[in-house]
């Protein structure tokens, strides 16, 4: 019998496919974010979770990115694929990371 992933695990496999979309894409900055974060949380820092949620809200943030706009004109479907699997990651890899850090028995600080 398969052992259930737990939130932590969940969110690391979540943000490898995010890492991996975002290389696919060419988007350099958030990529380097969540590669980051990745790290953090592989070693089991708190702070991991912390920089992911912190790159949600507010203006010009992960939330607003879109993929690749240069493809809307040429090739509208790939767009709207590539950007529409960044929207399901982005609220998943966001529930995890909330639900992380409400229940951080067993994380460092830092």
């Amino acid at each position: 019998m398969a052992q259930a992933l737990t939130p932590m695990d969940a969110l690391a496999g979540r943000l490898a496919e995010l890492i991996a979309l975002l290389e696919t894409a060419g988007e350099h900055y958030w990529r380097r974010w969540m590669t980051r974060a990745l790290a953090r949380i592989d070693d089991h820092q708190l702070a991991g979770v912390s920089g992911v949620l912190a790159a949600y809200g507010g203006e010009d943030t992960f939330s607003d990115l879109e993929l690749s706009p240069e493809l809307a004109g040429q090739e509208p479907h790939r767009h709207q694929a590539r950007n529409a699997r960044l929207a399901e990651l982005r609220t998943e890899i966001f529930e995890l990371a909330n639900t992380v850090a409400t229940g951080t028995a067993g994380w460092q600080d830092g």
